[in-house]
């Protein structure tokens, strides 16, 4: 028989006894090993009768590690029970054993360099379609079927200005998972994502994909109200005031600027500060792990990288990296010099 690499027959072996010649004789079957052959029997046996034998049939499922010709000896029945003898020793004279035929197979390899063999189908779920900047956008790829998913490798993935976290694919007997964690610093779109296998109904190359996705990032920053601008004239008596009078309007009119740029000055540098300490009774409220990581993400600070890289561990990989907000606060207000 030829079947191809990935994929698994059915192997039956059957076990017939004459009516005639039954007995309580208990009996049991012994397969071959054989290199690169996996064989896994099915939990029932199925018992039936003809006319002259009670028939006995054990299941199996066969797959290959590798494709070639494979050569499979003969099952063993053995029939009878090893019973001690008058010294103490095991005899064999009540055993008796039947040999099967011998079986030829032939695995072939996938064409086109394949690794995969089954019948699938794939899609890409998201959380949401609009993030603000800074959030994370939480992306799974999907693989369901049949077929080898203990093969499938990871895929990588590149968005243009998005910082991108991946996390190890995952699979069961149906299904192979892989999720991302995607934050970007304006509009995206997530590209396709392209799956090809060997198809078990259609014997040929199949190849699926998923749809893209388009992200829209709404910026952090709040729109300011437009200051409306008032224009006080004084009120002059005359419309030709002295010159006098003139050298000291514009001698006020310098105070004021001067007064004004200072003001600024001090406001511009306390700006930073405001915001870090803002900042830091964000992180002190901060509740879990995720959300932590969302505040700190958008800094880009060097300091924090060992901790956002702890933080993606706990989130995606179920790691249990204890992270100190003391630790997070103190940083900050170094990078900022804030008290």
């Amino acid at each position: 028989q030829t079947f191809f690499l990935g994929d698994e027959i059915n192997l039956k072996v059957i076990f017939k006894e004459k009516k005639s010649l039954t007995s309580n004789s208990p009996v049991s079957i012994a397969m071959p090993e054989v290199k690169d052959l996996l064989f896994i029997k099915n939990q029932k046996s199925t018992q039936s009768t003809d006319d002259n034998y009670n028939i006995h049939t054990l299941s199996y499922r066969l797959s290959a590690d590798n494709f070639g010709t494979f050569n499979i000896p003969s099952a063993v029945a053995s029939i009878g029970n090893q019973n001690n003898n008058i010294f103490g020793n095991l005899s064999t004279a009540k055993i008796r054993k039947i040999h099967s035929n011998p079986l030829t197979l032939t695995v072939k390899p996938l064409p086109d360099a394949l690794r995969i063999f089954g019948d699938f189908n794939i899609k890409s779920s998201i959380d949401k379609t609009q993030a603000t900047q800074g959030k994370a956008v939480n992306l799974t790829v999907t693989i369901h079927g049949k077929g080898n998913f203990e093969d499938i490798q990871k895929f990588s993935l590149d968005i243009e200005g998005a910082t991108i976290y991946s996390d190890e694919a995952e699979f069961s007997y149906n299904q192979w998972q892989q999720k991302f964690a995607i934050v970007g610093g304006q509009d995206f779109v997530i590209p396709s994502f392209k799956f090809d296998y060997f198809d078990k109904i259609t014997q040929s190359k199949k190849s699926i994909a998923t749809k893209p996705i388009s992200i829209q990032i709404k910026s952090k920053k709040g729109v300011q109200k437009p200051i409306k601008k008032i224009d006080q004239k004084p009120s002059n008596i005359n419309d030709n005031p002295p010159t006098n009078n003139l050298k000291y309007y514009y001698l006020l009119l310098g105070i004021a600027i001067g007064a004004f740029i200072n003001i600024l000055f001090v406001a511009l540098k306390n700006k930073q500060p405001s915001k870090d300490r803002s900042l830091v009774n964000q992180i002190k409220l901060a509740r879990g792990d995720k959300a932590l990581f969302d505040l700190l993400l958008p800094l880009n600070m060097l300091s924090l990288e060992a901790i956002l890289q702890q933080l993606e561990a706990n989130i995606y990989k179920n790691a249990q990296h204890k992270i100190r907000k003391k630790d997070i606060i103190n940083a900050i207000k170094f990078e900022h010099k804030i008290n």
